[in-house]
């Protein structure tokens, strides 16, 4: 599997640090990252004056170390950027557990003294709550809602750049109460997968499961997220363009969405889906435990496995938006509509 994630050009000039290095050894660049990267107009490495419509999950280069991967939210219709987190932590082989933890509590500390002698925020407060430190009213425009976060959970420090002023538009248009677009269709590559047998070699199986940690794994999660965002959206806008043409009301167009509820192919799809959400669990965890363990070769054969898995889901969920998209075009037919 050749990981096809992108850096985002966020680790472009970073200098790679050993992961087994204190904090105080990490980066002034890396830690600049963090410290001058969320502002109104930009979160970390995104334009935030743009629409999004790159992978939502990425994995940062050996570069950027300690910081190692990256999530990106976006609204689901307009592609507005709502949000962006970056997750920093040494890998399962640097140390033991508690030496790891030890190092992102330091490194929480050495992020949070770089936010405040940046000055790009004018407010610092503590949320109980969220346990994490928040910096808001940022000095450009304190007028701006966008805040950034920093926590640590476990041996992980978490920095999320949002603009709180977004999350009602993404909930809207999560909810389908705004005007869409037609959406089109996902433009990411195809991933590359590894067969199962090529685990039997302990070397083989070692790149496999490096390239799956580096980001392999993300390139097919991103594509079954993209694909099944895409149908979504798809549905919605015939149900929009349904009650544009006069076809629908309001209440015809729900009625019509509760329906699948008693398709028979739909619903099938759903049930597959569900038993396989304990298989999935059940390989997320022994890719660690594997891999905790040192077994080169079972932590392969569990890393192909749950890419399979994932793609399997990703395939089943094309076939159920399938199936959901085709009875909105057969609904429009029997009026005469045209949607396509």
């Amino acid at each position: 599997m050749t990981s096809r994630l992108l850096t985002a050009g966020l680790a472009l000039g970073l200098i790679a640090q050993p992961a087994t290095g204190a904090p105080q050894d990490v980066s002034p660049d890396v830690v600049q990252v963090i410290a001058g990267g969320c502002r109104p107009d930009r979160m970390f490495s995104i334009d935030a004056t743009q629409p999004y419509e790159g992978q939502r999950m990425r994995q940062l280069g050996s570069g950027a170390a300690p910081l190692r991967t990256m999530e990106v939210i976006a609204t689901s219709r307009s592609k507005t950027l709502v949000g962006v987190e970056i997750w920093a932590y040494q890998p399962d082989d640097a140390g033991t557990v508690e030496e790891r933890r030890a190092f992102a509590s330091g490194l929480l500390n050495i992020f949070d003294a770089a936010i405040v002698e940046a000055g790009l925020f004018t407010k610092r407060s503590w949320d109980e709550e969220k346990e994490a430190f928040v910096y808001s009213a940022p000095a450009a425009d304190p007028t701006s809602r966008v805040v950034l976060e920093l926590s640590q959970m476990g041996v992980s420090v978490i920095a999320g750049c949002a603009d709180e002023s977004r999350r009602q538009l993404a909930m809207d248009e999560y909810m389908g109460r705004t005007r869409i677009e037609r959406p089109t269709k996902p433009q990411l590559p195809t991933p590359e997968t590894a067969a199962l047998s090529e685990c039997d070699d302990p070397v083989r199986a070692e790149a496999i499961y490096d390239d799956f940690e580096a980001g392999g794994g993300y390139d097919v999660m991103n594509l079954v997220r993209a694909w099944n965002d895409y149908f979504e959206h798809l549905a919605q806008w015939y149900g929009q363009e349904l009650m544009d043409k006069g076809v629908w009301t309001q209440a015809q167009r729900d009625a019509f969405q509760m329906s699948f509820l008693r398709d028979r192919v739909i619903m099938t799809g759903f049930e597959q889906q569900m038993a396989r959400l304990e298989p999935l669990m059940s390989l997320t965890m022994e890719v660690a435990d594997a891999r905790d363990a040192g077994d080169s070769v079972r932590s392969c054969r569990a890393a192909v496995g749950l890419v399979d898995l994932l793609a399997k889901m990703g395939r089943a969920n094309e076939a159920q938006w399938d199936r959901a998209t085709s009875l909105y075009r057969a609904e429009a037919t029997r009026p005469g509509v045209t949607l396509d």
